[in-house]
């Protein structure tokens, strides 16, 4: 472990070494010194990769920020660190190896399986994972992924009629996301990887590697905007965060908010 470590997060009773190309678990023993503790190569994702360094770096130091405390926080950051390790690192590890199949070839059916064992891991960080964080911090998004359109504007309009003060339009940025992208790449995880209900023709753009690369990042970056919104809601009155322009940000530190002094809100 020469590499310098940028950052550190809990997850599974472990400490998570995080630097910029990889992370290095270490799990306490009794009796031995920490020096001596065990160390695993745990992944060959680090912060180098941007989403990373928002889930394991900014969002932990926005929820430190929140008048949430104790066995509370711990458990909203569990959540969010089991998106990162249980649902983005493993797509993003099959995003890899989908990469690399345009440049070095492989058989018809091991090729579909990667996009295949993609489709299911960013569908379970996106619709598994991501909800049960959003609940820790006391919000509902299960309209979300309400079959009809219908149900789904239903769902918005309790939202926003219980909480009309946030700093973001979230029903927007769904309403955004489940038109671009999600009603049809969860048509394709439902009826096709699934249930094999349709022919495979029908979703052929998604055994498409630029397919593949954008549905990783709509899915990462719809959760990096989501997750300050809710984590800002349990700040104090005077308190909150607002977006750093592109051109403001520090490279060696990617951060996306900085924290302001507000007029007081009546947080909901």
């Amino acid at each position: 472990m020469a590499d310098a470590i940028k950052g550190a997060f809990v997850k599974d009773n472990s400490l998570h070494l995080v630097r910029g190309s990889d992370v290095w678990s270490v799990k306490a023993v009794e009796g031995k010194e920490p020096c001596d503790w065990p160390k695993v190569h745990f992944a060959n994702v680090g912060i180098s990769e941007e989403f990373v360094e928002q889930f394991s770096g900014e969002f932990m130091e926005l929820l430190d920020a929140t008048a949430i405390y104790g066995a509370e926080r711990d458990a909203i950051k569990e959540a969010i660190m089991t998106i990162l390790v249980e649902g983005l690192m493993p797509a993003f590890e099959h995003l890899r190896k989908i990469r690399q199949s345009v440049s070095i070839p492989v058989p018809e059916l091991n090729r579909r399986q990667l996009f295949e064992d993609f489709a299911e891991a960013i569908w379970r960080a996106f619709n598994v994972l991501m909800p049960k964080a959003v609940s820790l911090l006391g919000f509902d998004i299960g309209y979300l992924f309400k079959e009809k359109d219908g149900d789904f504007e239903k769902g918005v309009a309790d939202f926003n009629a219980k909480y009309p003060s946030l700093i973001m339009d979230i029903p927007g940025v769904l309403r955004r996301q489940r038109t671009n992208w999600q009603q049809g790449f969860h048509k394709f995880r439902s009826e096709f990887v699934v249930h094999r209900n349709q022919d495979i023709g029908a979703f052929e753009i998604y055994y498409r590697p630029e397919t593949a690369e954008r549905l990783f990042d709509h899915a990462w970056r719809t959760m990096a905007d989501l997750f300050p919104v809710f984590i800002e809601a349990h700040y104090p009155p005077t308190w909150s965060i607002k977006e750093i322009p592109p051109a403001e940000r520090n490279p060696s530190r990617r951060r996306r908010f900085q924290f302001i002094m507000c007029e007081p809100v009546k947080r909901g």
